[in-house]
Parts: C-alpha cells; structure tokens; sequence
C-alpha cells in the first residue's frame, strides 16, 4: 500500500481528537504538485516560504507530543498511587477479592487505556517523522532544491521525535499490566495472546463477572481499536519499504532511542536515498 493511503487510514482509525494534529501531508502534496519550476531569482524566497509552512508544522507535533507526554506522565503517577492504596488495603498483595474489586478493575481499564495512547503517540512521532521525510523528498524532486537532508537533521531533535522518555513510560506501565493481569492458570487462561507483550490480554480474565468485564472491554474499546489499527499501519508501512535507509520509515521506527537516526548515518547514506527512491509513486491515488 502507497503512503498517503497508509496515512489517510491511520488518520480515518486513530483517536479523532488527535487527527489535527497530524502532518498535513495531502495539502502539502497537493501544495507540491502544483509547484511551478521557480526561476533562480525567486528560489531563496520561495524554499524559506515553504520552511515556514514546516516549521508550522514541527511546532504543532512539539506542542501536542509534549503535552500528551507531560499528561501520561502524571496520569501514570496517579495510577500508580492507586495501586500502592489498593495493596495497602490487602496487606501488601492482590489477593482473589481485591484482584477483581471495582476499584482494580477501574485501575485495571484506566491503565489498558492509557498504555493504548501511549503507544499511539509513539506512533505518531514516527508517521509525522516519515510524512515529513516524504514531503521534503518531493519539494527536492519537484525544485531541484537540496531542502531534505537539512531540515530532516533538524527533525530528528526535535521534542516530537525525542521519545527516550515515553519508551521507559510505556515499559513501566506493561510492567504494571503484568501485574494487574495476573497470568496464574486459575485467573487468566493459557493463550499465546496472554503472552504476547505487545496485546496485554484485555479479554482473557476467566473469573470476572460478565458485566464487568464487558464494562472495561467497552469503556477502552475506542483506544484499544485505534491502538491496533495503528499498528497494523506502522507494519504495512515497514513491509513496503524495500530497501533500508537511515532516512526511511522502518529504520525510526525500529529504534526506541528517540528514532537514534544519527546525523553520520543520515549524511552518509542521503545520496543513496535518492538513487534509491525517487517518489513514492502515489500522487494519483493517495491523501
């Protein structure tokens, strides 16, 4: 599947209150398809217009990604007290009542949700990263500018592409899902979705009563399927990636150190780039 379609259904299946604050990417290429060839006189003036227009964009993904960051870190500090009042409460463990009470079952739901937005805002540093690159590349084909490497160093520190601080956030918070779902055979049942790190086994409890456990499963059903289908994008984005580049999708998203795209390796390797990719061939079929 061609970017821009990857990236209209990632915005058609996230979070609604989050598809502003994405990459605008099909006004941008739109902007770019319409571009006349500027005259040498007027290519200064006319690639400092379009660095404002990114530069709008990258304060956007700053704003939003530290703001959702600085909220995750103290919504996951409140989490974590209710845990400790929980444990408290039952001498320092979770036994059978308290592994299933109200209270650890709404602890249990506000934890699947907010490890589901995490990962989306994960996610969503390295699709605006990869749209961005994608832009960048046809304003160079499009100009014959050399915009892309530059700005592209630029991108890799920004705050929205800086997520050291998430990934440690997220593993914490699975840490803690380990614990509020606990995998004794009696609890929850032996499957390979149990086990699997990325899927905490949202619907595997077998000694929860049924209407609370439909009561969570509904109440985190809107992050939970936009968590997935986020997911499902950054795959099929890797899987279309043919060749590696330090530049490329696969190569920020495989990095949990801030993208760890370095400056050596993205300088190194940017000739080979446009060699390699001359377009992503979607100006007639995607957003």
């Amino acid at each position: 599947m061609k970017f821009g379609k990857e990236f209209r259904t990632h915005l058609e299946e996230t979070l609604p209150e989050w598809r502003d604050k994405f990459l605008c990417y099909k006004p941008l290429k739109k902007l770019l398809k319409h571009f006349p060839p500027p005259p040498p006189s007027l290519e200064a003036a006319l690639q400092g217009w379009f660095v404002k227009i990114l530069n709008d964009e990258l304060e956007k993904f700053n704003d939003f990604y530290v703001d959702k960051e600085e909220d995750f870190v103290i919504r996951f500090q409140e989490l974590k007290e209710r845990i400790e009042q929980v444990k408290e409460k039952s001498s320092g463990v979770f036994t059978s009542d308290s592994e299933f009470s109200e209270e650890t079952m709404e602890i249990r739901k506000d934890f699947v949700t907010i490890h589901g937005e995490m990962v989306l805002l994960k996610n969503y540093s390295s699709l605006n990263f990869a749209g961005l690159v994608k832009i960048l590349k046809k304003y160079d084909k499009r100009t014959g500018g050399l915009l892309r490497l530059p700005f592209t160093q630029l991108a890799l520190h920004q705050p929205f592409f800086t997520t050291e601080s998430l990934t440690r956030l997220v593993r914490e918070c699975e840490a803690n899902l380990e614990l509020l779902f606990p995998l004794e055979a009696e609890v929850i049942e032996s499957t390979p979705a149990a086990r699997d790190e990325s899927n905490p086994p949202l619907n595997n409890t077998t000694n929860i009563q049924p209407d609370t456990s439909s009561t969570v499963a509904e109440e985190t059903s809107d992050v939970y399927r936009s968590t997935l289908a986020a997911m499902k994008a950054i795959r099929g984005l890797q899987k279309a990636s043919s060749t590696y580049n330090p530049l490329s999708f696969s190569s920020c998203q495989d990095n949990d150190s801030g993208g760890a795209v370095t400056a050596e390796n993205s300088d190194s390797n940017s000739s080979t780039a446009s060699e390699n990719g001359g377009d992503d061939q979607d100006d007639t079929h995607c957003t």
